[in-house]
């Protein structure tokens, strides 16, 4: 009789080990779980205030002495597949020899891949890219109704 005990303190014992080591595996994963959660909470906090934040201007955003026209400046005008001078006659892009950097205007609707091809068919290290006003919008649409 004395062996029926001897094996079942031992089993008793092997079972209470196992239910230790599950116990504290389930904690360890719950635990892990939470983590995570409060971590993706916390993203989601982060993504909503993210997109209220605005974009602070950049160190350059006034103008300055480097970024101020000058009057060897030449100013090109882009519209449409044309290239304009300042007095809206158009003109060769191989033709213009710069005394000083090119200031090319683009239309804000310009397509990128348009604008990085009108872009690279001025050849100079000096160039500025900018943005047309809506006035030279409006002087360019009447050029181009009077063509037509």
């Amino acid at each position: 009789m004395g062996e029926t005990h001897y094996g079942n303190a031992m089993t008793e014992v092997a079972l209470a080990l196992a239910m230790a080591f599950f116990s504290i595996m389930i904690l360890a994963m719950v635990s892990m779980g939470a983590a995570h959660n409060k971590a993706a909470s916390d993203d989601r906090q982060n993504a909503d205030t993210s997109i209220a934040a605005k974009l602070a201007p950049s160190k350059n955003s006034s103008p300055s002495a480097e970024t101020a026209a000058t009057q060897d400046d030449t100013l090109i005008i882009y519209h449409k597949g044309t290239y304009f001078d300042r007095n809206v006659k158009a003109i060769d892009p191989a033709t213009i020899n710069p005394t000083g950097r090119i200031i090319l205007a683009l239309s804000p609707d310009t397509a990128m891949a348009e604008a990085l091809e009108a872009r690279s068919r001025l050849n100079t290290a000096n160039l500025i890219v900018s943005m047309l006003s809506p006035s030279w919008l409006a002087t360019l649409n009447r050029r181009q109704l009077q063509e037509n």
